[in-house]
């Protein structure tokens, strides 16, 4: 009889059991409601490069008072420049010709790098031009609004010391103390048997339109990178910014038409030098010329929000002929713990808009769990060649499964989670995807093995999480697997 109660006992227990397996209580055999995906295409938190502007060279993008951004390119060079202008620096309309040579102009062509200064209310365009007997100059011109029109204010060149010069930019130090850089071209610089273009710089008067005392040299070709061409060198496109005390000068080398154009740069803690190059050279480069050729000649901006820093740069519009026809990219510009400075790309892949208040990557507010170098995944620098691995977060493999926990101390409202592989060679991931508060799973979603593809977009109907769980399955049972980034959005 005891066997008997015992058996029956044993049956109801089975029987609850099942209830709560069927119900999703069982925790040996949790059962997920289904996480919907959304396609990205027409999700307005993501841009690709290019932008749509081609034929152009030597982008340079001013953020104006007005709230807008207004690019200025190499465009018409036999007669002047055109200029676009957006109000997210993604979506850029209104060409228009914003300067052109007038009939009494020292200029005669080769209209070549504008740059815009904004400075108590008028707005200076530096730009190059050749003489009418060919040497290359810098001039300036000048309007009352950011699109222009301009009109040469001097009827000369800013400058004369004797030599072809090109690619002027100019710095507003935080004491109002201004600065003038600009290549000697490589054009009249012959340096023994090697021609050269190399960087100076000048203090610019408070009038903006004159330079006081001499040039120094503040940068030649000299580290493997930028001498590949043998003769002629180049060091060309200086940009000058500050950053924490540092004064960082960028600039492109090799030939612009070329797939080995690239941007590096050197460092200071003076706005004249002396200018240090950085082992990390170059920061800007094709990576994969297929896809990829002659990233160069950038200038600087921020964000709509003014909390990002960003880099407008050309690459060629045909990566296989390369030349002078290139189009418009933005990628965003980061600063190591020590300092160094990093760029997240060239990129192809879909990857946010600059940062304009419509959403919150909540990614670094989140305790994170499944490895140990989790702060790499937050540190806003994502991956794109293997010279950078030590910026790749490793994730250990266990049952041929690897995961990466978020949690949040008050539940957050997300709809976007972006995973950027990394680039450690053997540890590549298959797919990912992700479970919210344990109670919602997503389809998985494969991880491209596009070398250009980087980022991977888990797109969803707004929800209010607290915990994240990916779920990341390794490539060919690899033992670890590489991630570099995850960001998770929010609109606002």
């Amino acid at each position: 009889m005891a066997m008997k109660r015992n058996h029956k006992k044993n049956s109801v227990l089975a029987a609850l059991c099942a209830v709560i397996i069927t119900s999703g209580g069982c925790k040996a055999m949790k059962s997920y409601e289904s996480l919907k995906l959304n396609d990205t295409q027409s999700n307005p938190f993501y841009y690709q490069n290019d932008l749509g502007i081609t034929q152009i060279g030597d982008p340079f993008i001013l953020k104006a008072s007005d709230g807008l951004y207004y690019l200025f390119c190499t465009s018409s060079p036999s007669s002047g420049y055109y200029c676009w202008k957006s109000e997210d620096m993604v979506h850029w309309s209104g060409k228009n010709l914003c300067f052109t040579k007038e009939s009494d102009s020292w200029c005669k062509d080769s209209f070549w790098a504008p740059e815009v200064v904004e400075y108590e209310g008028r707005y200076y365009m530096y730009y190059t031009a050749s003489q009418e007997n060919g040497s290359l100059r810098i001039g300036v011109a000048v309007s009352e609004l950011p699109g222009g029109p301009y009109k040469d204010i001097k009827k000369e060149p800013l400058f004369d010391f004797g030599y072809a010069a090109i690619d002027a930019n100019v710095l507003i130090d935080e004491d109002g103390s201004k600065y003038l850089y600009y290549s000697r071209d490589c054009s009249e610089n012959a340096i023994g048997d090697v021609n050269k273009s190399e960087i100076y710089g000048v203090k610019l008067g408070d009038d903006m339109i004159s330079v006081e005392g001499e040039p120094l040299l503040l940068a030649t070709p000299e580290q493997d990178w930028e001498l590949g061409s043998i003769s002629p060198l180049w060091n060309e496109g200086p940009e000058v910014i500050r950053h924490e005390n540092t004064y960082y000068l960028t600039y492109s080398a090799n030939f612009f038409g070329g797939s080995s154009y690239s941007v590096g740069y050197a460092t200071s803690d003076s706005p004249l030098g002396t200018y240090e190059k950085s082992d990390h050279n170059p920061i800007l480069f094709s990576g994969n010329p297929k896809t990829v050729s002659g990233p160069g000649h950038h200038g600087f901006t921020t964000s709509p929000d003014g909390t990002e820093l960003w880099m407008a740069y050309h690459t060629h519009t045909d990566p296989k002929t390369g030349g002078g026809n290139r189009k418009v990219n933005i990628d965003r510009v980061l600063f190591a713990e020590d300092g160094s400075m990093y760029v997240n790309g060239p990129t192809l892949c879909e990857i946010p808009i600059p940062s304009d208040g419509t959403y919150t990557n909540y990614a670094a507010e989140a305790s994170i769990a499944g490895a140990d170098n989790t702060k790499l995944l937050t540190d806003e620098i994502f991956t794109i060649h293997k010279k950078y691995s030590n910026y790749d977060c490793i994730v250990p493999v266990k049952d041929s499964k690897a995961s990466i926990t978020f949690e949040f101390s008050e539940p957050q409202e997300i709809t976007d989670i972006l995973l950027y592989k990394g680039v450690t060679k053997g540890k590549e991931l298959s797919d990912v995807k992700a479970v919210l508060d344990d109670r919602l799973e997503s389809a998985s979603v494969k991880v491209s093995d596009d070398v250009d593809q980087r980022s991977t977009i888990l797109s969803f109907d707004k929800q209010k999480v607290k915990k994240i769980e990916l779920l990341l399955t390794p490539k060919e049972g690899a033992p670890e697997v590489a991630v570099s980034e995850i960001s998770i959005l929010g609109s606002n």
